[in-house]
């Protein structure tokens, strides 16, 4: 994906976070905090939050479906 493209999504996202990120439970708003604003890792987040990459990977997934379906 184009550098452009990215940013529009990481942006996009951000934006749907702000809006409907009550919606997601805790946990997944950690993760979302982590990786889509603050920009960690998915190792770094999973380290912080104590669980495996493909679980932040799939709370990531997971919460954007959510942020997705709420708009």
């Amino acid at each position: 994906m184009e550098p452009e493209k990215r940013l529009e999504e990481r942006l996009r996202m951000g934006r749907l976070y702000d809006r409907y990120g009550a919606l997601l439970t805790p946990k997944q708003r950690e993760a979302c905090d982590l990786v889509l604003l603050q920009d960690w890792s998915l190792a770094e987040a999973a380290s912080a939050l104590g669980v495996t990459r493909q679980g932040i990977h799939d709370l990531i997934q997971r919460s954007r479906e959510h942020l997705e379906e709420a708009e």
